[in-house]
């Protein structure tokens, strides 16, 4: 069973917004960035994908979408 949510993207910097939809397979360790607003980019590290703006090149801040 495909785990699929949305998050809110913000920078902190520059304001700009967007959203990033994710996924996780059971048994895997980190969610995959399905797609992601124009303006934004996904950064892969150890512990999972993270955000960053476009921009200004600083990682957003997130949170899901209710």
């Amino acid at each position: 069973m495909i785990d699929r949510w949305n998050e809110r993207l913000r920078c902190p910097r520059c304001r700009s917004g967007g959203s990033v939809g994710l996924s996780q397979d059971q048994g895997d360790d980190m969610p995959i960035a399905d797609r992601i607003s124009d303006g934004f980019r996904v950064v892969q590290t150890e512990y999972g994908p993270k955000f960053q703006c476009g921009i200004c090149n600083v990682l957003t801040d997130h949170r899901s979408c209710s």
